[in-house]
């Protein structure tokens, strides 16, 4: 069968979840293109339908329904200019954050970040560097918003990204873990501070900085010689997270034939 109409329900089902409102309403949120979709099956998430083109060839199979929709339809339902005509509309997960929050873990949080191209990044990021989970709190853009979808590139189907309240601030800080943030006032570089395990990055708003301040254990400076009077936030987390990484390298017992193998990877 093959939708062609744009009065179809199947259709403006999916043209609602291009809205926050929409998504949390359904409670499923979209991923577009190939490669994300890919992610999205290979995932513990639950893929409710692909959505493919008149003349797109899809052969990967789980538990989905396979929808066909006239070409001309997915610039209605695509988030971007240019559709790859494939897309995945994924129920969202149930979290728990007591499931993820552990002494030992490493952690993100946003604090209001929001532009969506910088928490997909910083989801991709901790992706890449292992951390545990990422928290966003105090009205940060929404987790499932397209283009943070987009700039995560697959990542959020890989870490636990939560929404939630100040309160998980108590949490980790029950569990002992210590929150670290970026300040001029901060008295120790990045590389100067104990940071391999048991921590949270707390990462704040692109122009108004860390709010919730009052939960920060410790502030720590990351070094800068040229004339930039600042960082984008997720370039701060990149360096946070790639420092929290070469100080487990360095400490695990076999940090030598890790070390050795990634200089081969060069």
């Amino acid at each position: 069968m093959l939708i062609t109409s744009e009065d179809n329900s199947f259709i403006k089902k999916i043209k609602k979840l291009k809205d926050k409102k929409g998504r949390y309403e359904e409670k499923l949120f979209f991923v577009e293109g190939l490669n994300s979709v890919k992610e999205a099956l290979d995932s513990d998430f639950k893929v409710e339908y692909v959505v493919v083109g008149e003349d797109v060839e899809f052969e990967f199979k789980g538990d989905f329904k396979l929808i066909r929709i006239a070409n001309k339809l997915f610039k209605k339902i695509s988030d971007t200019v240019t559709p790859q005509k494939i897309m995945a509309i994924v129920r969202m997960p149930v979290y728990r954050e007591e499931d993820f929050i552990k002494e030992e873990g490493v952690y993100v949080i946003a604090d209001n970040v929001q532009d969506p191209g910088n928490l997909g990044t910083i989801i991709r990021t901790a992706d890449a560097f292992g951390a545990d989970a990422v928290f966003t709190i105090n009205n940060s853009v929404d987790i499932y918003n397209p283009k943070v979808l987009r700039a995560s590139m697959g990542s959020i189907f890989h870490i636990p990204v939560i929404a939630t309240a100040n309160e998980v601030l108590y949490k980790l800080k029950g569990k002992g873990v210590k929150v670290f943030a970026t300040h001029l006032k901060g008295e120790k570089f990045v590389h100067e501070v104990e940071i391999d395990k048991g921590v949270a990055f707390i990462l704040g708003n692109e122009a108004r900085g860390v709010s919730s301040l009052d939960f920060v254990d410790g502030f720590i400076k990351i070094p800068m010689t040229g004339r930039a009077e600042s960082l984008n936030v997720s370039i701060a987390a990149a360096i946070f997270l790639y420092e929290s990484q070469r100080q487990r390298l360095i400490k695990n017992k076999q940090n030598g034939i890790i070390l050795k193998k990634y200089s081969q990877m060069r």
